[in-house]
């Protein structure tokens, strides 16, 4: 029992991880909005998030953690990075703090770089 955990560390470290998680490889190649809708689609909560906001236009952000069960932390995150790839916009600039904000999400931005990531994936 005690020799599994040394084997693991010693598989990892000849891959040469030193026994930390793999790192993520960028993807080569791909147009700057293809990435940008990869990484709206890649995770979770902004894929969720991205979703609802495509079904329920000018949603608040208690609502959209009501409506899809993503944590408040998770949904402020994915909506601050959907915002700055240009897929969500706010009824309310900056700064916010103590003011209702409703979201929507951008579906002409968003068709087009999901279309540029699959024309590159299926290139």
């Amino acid at each position: 029992m005690t020799d599994e955990p040394k084997d693991i560390l010693t598989a990892a470290a000849a891959l040469g991880q030193n026994g930390a998680m793999p790192s993520r490889l960028e993807l080569a190649d791909v147009p700057p909005r293809a990435a940008a809708a990869h990484k709206a689609i890649s995770g979770h909560a902004r894929m969720t998030v991205l979703r609802f906001l495509l079904d329920n236009p000018g949603s608040s952000r208690p609502g959209i953690v009501a409506g899809t069960g993503v944590s408040q932390g998770s949904a402020s995150v994915a909506l601050r990075e959907l915002e700055e790839l240009g897929y969500v916009t706010a009824d309310v600039e900056a700064p916010r703090k103590g003011r209702s904000v409703r979201y929507s999400a951008n579906r002409g931005v968003l068709t087009d770089d999901i279309t540029a990531f699959v024309a590159w994936m299926l290139r």
